[in-house]
């Protein structure tokens, strides 16, 4: 599971140089510099936040207990006793397998390591947090595919890509699989000499790039059924379990079940299981009956008692979020895909809580405040979490209005652009930064050689029509500070379904991204036709049901006449803002908005 604010171990130079940490994301930058320099590795697998304090404290990454993550999963392919004549078919014969297994060529990336290979798969088998994961992994890995070394421990390391590998004096370098079946094991190791070597053998094949999976790429799991956890029996009243006897209900509960009481945690685990038996419907003797049998001994029958009666008692429920039941979480459970066990009920300890951290919050750097774009107004906040609908009819310029404010608030943003192409939306970003006209930017390009990346490195721009639950994925996986939607009918949605139901699924989907990821995003919305043909838009003309504003928290309408200049943005919806009212002049051939002083 990706997350770049992991953190992992990194070792530059000698591979003595250990106990070192970072963000996953400040080490992919590190590894970008050190491209075809020196030696550096990273560990295999990448760490909860607590891993730094751990390793500061500790001085060494062994011992640590914490979250263990995988963004990808890596076979090594050791070259050891082959010879270079019979390499090149090894690890062809290893592809080989990995395809009859069920794996997608399209999700294997091919690293030569300086000597052997590094076979780097995208997570197909889903695996997710878990303090145990390393142990899935290596059971997994060491099942299906035992060609590979046994490189699956906690604390180990790997070459990091692009690096020196200073026993052989060749670099780890990225071959596509489509060379790997024609290419000697001597043409390899040639282009792995150096950054020229390599960039002229890049460079010399077409679309060379085209099947690279780089760290944005993330795909849905589809071996999750292959995932194997580690066995372990106990003996519950001298008969033995294995821990792998489970079904798909709550599969986590079953695991703690079958572990047995273990000494530092035995209580809080028989608080989920309790919890998770009361909310199936479990009698309160049932339930104590099966944590005397649990216990086997270990506490005592009056302890057990109080805990099972203070779970029946009180409102003690744990999801999937709970840092417990994350530990044994298990692809094979019916809540594992949409980590759904519990609903999201919040009691008035956590309420007030969040509340209170809310408050203390600093939402200065990741809002936007309109007054900051027009000058001259009152303060008006779009804030993190939010969801801002921009509508209005065709030709009032909606899109435009949404880039001025994405141009200047600064923010780093994912701009979906789905209805005008890459350089019409590039060419207006530009026009917008420099208030200047269309002819002015072509000519700017064609004879002056001017660059504007500086001005708007903070927007990324994509558009292809991506399915709703991919915009999820995207959204997790680059983390944006707004995600832009223009427009929201070109979303895609999965399956056959109606035009409202469609919509009420984009509609809640991108409400979704928002809350879930701290993001504001802002989804340009058509008029239905009625009020466009009638020339009296508000808050109830938006296209499709009333779940659009139902779900909006600010609904921003832009008014006037297409064949003049003025323009009147009003908020026709705000949850917790005053009303907005902006009247300006569009200039069209700027595509930029003014305040008019009136």
């Amino acid at each position: 599971m990706e997350n770049k604010q992991t953190i992992v171990e990194i070792v530059k130079g000698d591979i003595k140089n250990r106990n070192k940490v970072s963000t996953l994301e400040q080490y992919r930058e590190l590894r970008e510099k050190n491209a075809f320099k020196s030696e550096m590795y990273r560990s295999y697998y990448s760490f909860d936040k607590t891993f730094t304090d751990y390793v500061i404290k500790n001085k060494s990454v062994k011992g640590f207990d914490g979250l263990v993550y995988v963004d990808k999963i890596v076979i090594d392919i050791d070259k050891g006793e082959i010879d270079e004549e019979n390499m090149q078919g090894y690890i062809r014969h290893c592809l080989n397998d990995l395809f009859d297994f069920g794996i997608d060529s399209s999700h294997v990336n091919i690293w030569f390591s300086g000597s052997g290979y590094h076979i780097e798969l995208l997570n197909v088998f889903g695996f997710s947090p878990n303090k145990n994961l390393h142990e899935k992994v290596k059971a997994t890995m060491s099942e299906y595919f035992s060609f590979g070394d046994n490189i699956y421990d906690k604390t180990r390391i790997i070459r990091s890509k692009w690096s020196l590998n200073k026993k052989s004096g060749l670099y780890k370098v990225w071959i596509p699989l489509q060379y790997i079946w024609d290419m000697s094991h001597a043409e390899v190791k040639k282009i792995a000499q150096s950054k020229a070597a390599y960039n002229r053998f890049s460079k010399s094949k077409e679309h060379f790039w085209s099947t690279f999976n780089d760290d944005s790429v993330v795909i849905e799991p589809y071996l999750q059924r292959h995932v194997l956890s580690k066995p372990s029996s106990v003996m519950v009243n001298n008969t033995p379990v294995k821990s792998g006897t489970t079904n798909s209900i709550v599969t986590c509960v079953q695991h703690i079940f079958n572990e047995g009481p273990s000494q530092g945690s035995r209580n809080m685990k028989m608080m989920r299981m309790i919890s998770s038996y009361k909310r199936a419907g479990i009698p309160f003797l049932v339930a104590l009956n099966g944590m005397i049998t649990w216990a086997n001994g270990e506490l005592e029958s009056d302890e057990i008692q109080r805990t099972v009666t203070n779970v029946y008692d009180n409102q003690y429920s744990y999801g999937c979020d709970d840092s417990i039941l994350m530990e044994y979480c298990d692809p094979k459970c019916i809540h594992f895909k949409r980590k759904d066990y519990m609903l999201d009920i919040k009691d008035v300890d956590s309420l007030e809580d969040n509340f209170k951290n809310y408050i203390m919050k600093d939402f200065t750097e990741k809002s936007i405040d309109l007054s900051t774009v027009f000058e001259g107004i009152n303060p008006y906040l779009f804030k993190p979490g939010e969801l801002i609908i921009f509508s209005g009819d065709t030709g009032m310029g909606k899109t435009a209005l949404v880039q001025q404010i994405i141009t200047f608030c600064k923010k780093d943003t994912l701009f979906l652009s789905l209805e005008m192409n890459e350089t019409l939306t590039w060419r207006r970003f530009v026009q917008i930064v420099m208030k200047k006209t269309k002819e002015w930017v072509y000519e700017a390009y064609k004879t002056k050689n001017i660059s504007f990346k500086d001005k708007l490195k903070h927007i990324r721009i994509m558009t292809i029509a991506p399915e709703i639950e991919s915009v999820k994925k995207v959204v997790a996986q680059y983390e944006p500070n707004v995600l832009v939607v223009d427009t929201t009918d070109e979303l895609q949605v999965d399956g056959n379904k109606g035009t409202i139901e469609e919509q009420n699924t984009i509609i809640d989907g991108l409400k979704q991204i928002a809350q879930r990821n701290d993001t504001i995003v802002i989804a340009v919305h058509h008029v239905n036709k009625a009020s466009a043909s009638q020339g009296s838009i508000g808050l109830h003309s938006l296209k499709g049901s009333s779940n659009v504003v139902q779900k909006a928290d600010k609904v921003m309408v832009v008014k006037g006449n297409r064949n003049e200049m003025h323009r009147t943005i009003t908020s026709e919806k705000s949850r917790d803002e005053a009303r907005f009212e902006l009247v300006t002049t569009f200039q069209y051939k700027t595509m930029t908005f003014e305040k008019l002083d009136l």
